[in-house]
């Protein structure tokens, strides 16, 4: 099982590096030569590089116009669109379909091929537009497609650089490790005293190594190959669209990189051949005390407790010695590489502390006389490698569910403004924008009088200066301010946002230079071009009378059908920082969908680690039912040999994840570690250990019930 995670981790670092190349070669042989690059050359058709929305998520569409029946056609596309045409990648067709708006964009006569899009799943397009909708001012003369010098479009715009995405994999990776090294101590015991037996006969270290070996690579290698089956098996078939997260996986990506899937598989039988080479140890009878085994790694393990506050430290205060600005990768990347060695240190410290206080318990003991403690003392004071396999899952699971909630939060006040704004109002209000310098009056006033019914519109008009501290003017007939809660005065008036509507608290919050001010006038809504002479464009406030949302898509789709491209725009109060939050918990869903895994794996090796050593434990504490009698001393040697370093892994691992968030913690910008959170998964673990401590004692009365002298 340790053997499967591990290579499905290692395959999925080689997944994203054969995703990236892929969707960076696709981008660039698509990618646009405008004659601005090329100037010797001839233009064989005009273009228009825009955006559009679907789910609230921005995606791609180039609008292109042939000049001749023989330009070059893009990558992945047959023949070319004709006017109110369009060719869509089958992501997009899908998106529209499901808003019930597959003629968007015109006729849909065909979709794009794989070669020509960045991912399977992309929402792309190339549109063919009709007359009225080229845009002489707008479009920009075009050479061709692909090159060095081409511009790029599409989902490389959109998604983060490979960096990020393979420092989430350390969600996976180090669960994964955690997991392989317990999986490897799993029921040592009898092999250590093999291990023992064959170093006293003569036994070397390849003597050693070809008896670990030898019992191990069977399930070893089944595991890496059942690893790396998942992507052999899609680059062998097909695209495959990854659970939840609904991203579809290149499958002729990962056939360019299947010698990475296979170098996967046999990195991780070589590297987990080695650690259970590396941790069945021989014992060290040189520093031992009594006749016990004494672990070889003991002395490694304290150094890595010395080092856990050390490393700590390191991670929050080193990267924040750097420049954000110019070493902001560099930034993150010692950040993420400090957490994962604090999770690895954090286990052998609290093992250590244990083991310094089991000295003192049994040093106590013998003055109280209590059998229990002092048994649990020499135990978790001999077997500090036990503690820290036992506490590992505990402390790992805590520190990692901060940083999954922690980067989940990471987008901004301004975008959480926005996100707030759109919880209150909807889309019961929104702001039409529309170029005054690339159009006519007479094709704004068409718009306006063609918004569909029950829609009030006024005038908006901001200050022309940037630097100017003069409120927003509202204007509008009277109809529409007194449906608005706002006064019909015969001149300009000073409103507060007070007693306005909440649609207008709102506008007025995005675009007023002045908060909670605002002016109000009676008038028509569409000014003469000589009032509006200067503006390079009017802005329009949209207010459903009903008080319900607007029908967005149809007046997106009028400003589309009536207006030349990229010369207008209505989205709701925030609507641009609306879309980035939204692409921020997009790319957020990436943290979870690695996270929750990972936390699972962790409650893996917890069940597993502490299923062997309840039956180390119960089989060593069994001899005392001859020297006592009394089942209270299992329950005792169970509490401060299970439960007590459970807890202290519990409160220890609460300090560590708090220290860890402060880099990432910006309470101005809403990010912070919840201490709900905390609070829930401490209790949650506590719980556990609380479970522990009962079956651990459970199981050593079973096993002294069943227990029988053997002479030994």
């Amino acid at each position: 099982m340790a053997a499967t995670v591990l290579a499905l981790g290692l395959s999925a670092i080689m997944a994203v590096h054969a995703s990236y190349d892929g969707i960076r070669s696709r981008s660039a042989d698509r990618g646009i030569q405008y004659q601005e690059a090329f100037p010797d050359r001839q233009p064989v058709a005009l273009a228009v590089d825009g955006f559009d929305t679907v789910g609230m998520l921005q995606h791609s569409i180039v609008y292109l116009r042939p000049l001749s029946g023989g330009a070059p056609l893009p990558p992945g596309v047959d023949r070319w669109p004709g006017p109110g045409e369009a060719v869509l990648s089958p992501g997009l067709v899908r998106a529209l379909k499901a808003e019930g708006a597959t003629d968007r964009f015109g006729s849909v006569v065909g979709e794009i091929r794989n070669e020509g899009l960045a991912s399977p799943g992309e929402r792309f397009g190339y549109v063919n537009p009709r007359d009225e909708q080229i845009n002489d001012k707008a479009a920009l003369p075009v050479v061709g497609f692909g090159g060095p010098k081409a511009a790029v479009s599409g989902d490389l715009l959109f998604i983060k650089d490979r960096g990020r995405l393979l420092t989430a994999l350390y969600l996976i990776l180090v669960p994964a490790s955690v997991l392989a090294v317990v999986a490897a101590r799993m029921g040592s015991e009898g092999r250590d005293k093999r291990t023992a037996l064959v170093s006293a006969l003569g036994g070397g270290l390849w003597a050693r190594a070809w008896l670990n070996i030898g019992e191990s690579a069977v399930p070893l290698c089944a595991g890496a190959v059942l690893g790396t089956l998942p992507g052999l098996l899609v680059a062998a078939t097909g695209n495959v669209q990854l659970p939840w997260i609904h991203y579809w996986l290149s499958s002729a990506d990962l056939r360019h990189w299947w010698w990475g899937m296979a170098l996967a598989g046999i990195a991780t039988a070589v590297v987990l051949l080695l650690l259970v080479c590396l941790l069945h140890r021989t014992g060290n009878r040189g520093k031992a005390r009594s006749t016990r085994l004494a672990a070889r790694g003991s002395q490694a393990i304290r150094w890595a407790a010395v080092a856990f506050p050390i490393v700590v430290f390191a991670t929050v205060w080193g990267p924040a010695q750097l420049d954000p600005l110019q070493h902001s990768d560099l930034r993150i990347n010692l950040y993420n590489a400090g957490v994962a060695a604090a999770l690895i240190t954090l286990p052998c410290a609290v093992a250590v502390a244990v083991a310094v206080a089991g000295n003192q318990l049994a040093w106590s003991a013998r003055k109280t006389g209590s059998a229990g403690a002092l048994v649990a003392g020499r135990h978790v004071a001999a077997r500090p490698g036990t503690t820290a396999r036992l506490v590992a899952g505990v402390g790992i699971a805590m520190v990692l569910v901060s940083q999954v909630q922690l980067k989940s939060e990471q987008f901004g006040e301004t975008a959480r403004a926005a996100h707030a704004t759109a919880h209150r109002v909807g889309n019961s209000v929104m702001i039409l924008s529309m170029r005054t310098d690339r159009l006519a009056p007479q094709r704004i006033a068409s718009v306006i009088n063609q918004l569909p019914p029950a829609t009030l519109a006024l005038s908006l008009r901001q200050p022309q200066d940037p630097r100017s501290i003069a409120p927003v003017l509202l204007q509008g007939p009277c109809q529409a301010l007194l449906a608005l809660r706002l006064d019909c005065p015969s001149g300009t008036m000073r409103a507060t946002s007070s007693s306005a509507d909440k649609r207008i608290v709102e506008v007025v919050r995005w675009t007023s230079p002045v908060p909670g001010r605002f002016d109000i006038r009676q008038g028509p809504v569409l000014e003469s071009p000589d009032k509006r002479r200067g503006a390079a464009e009017s802005v329009f406030l949209l207010v459903s009378a009903s008080g319900k949302d607007l029908p967005a898509a149809r007046i997106k789709q009028l400003l589309r059908d009536e207006l030349p491209i990229a010369t207008a725009s209505a989205d709701p109060p925030g609507g641009t920082w609306l879309l980035g939050a939204n692409l921020s918990a997009a790319h957020g869903k990436w943290v979870t969908f690695l996270g929750v895994p990972g936390v699972l794996i962790l409650a893996l090796t917890v069940v597993l680690a502490n299923l062997a050593e309840f039956l180390r434990f119960s089989r060593a504490v069994a001899p005392l039912s001859v020297l006592t009698g009394k089942r209270r001393i299992y329950y005792t040697t169970a509490a401060w040999g299970l439960l007590t370093p459970l807890l202290a892994a519990i409160v220890t691992s609460v300090s560590a994840a708090t220290w860890l968030a402060v880099p990432q913690e910006s309470p101005g910008e809403g990010i912070e570690l919840s201490t709900s959170m905390l609070t829930g998964v401490s209790g949650a673990l506590g719980v556990m250990a609380l479970l522990t401590w009962w079956w651990g004692a459970r199981a050593s009365v079973r096993q002294a019930i069943r227990w029988r002298s053997h002479g030994d």
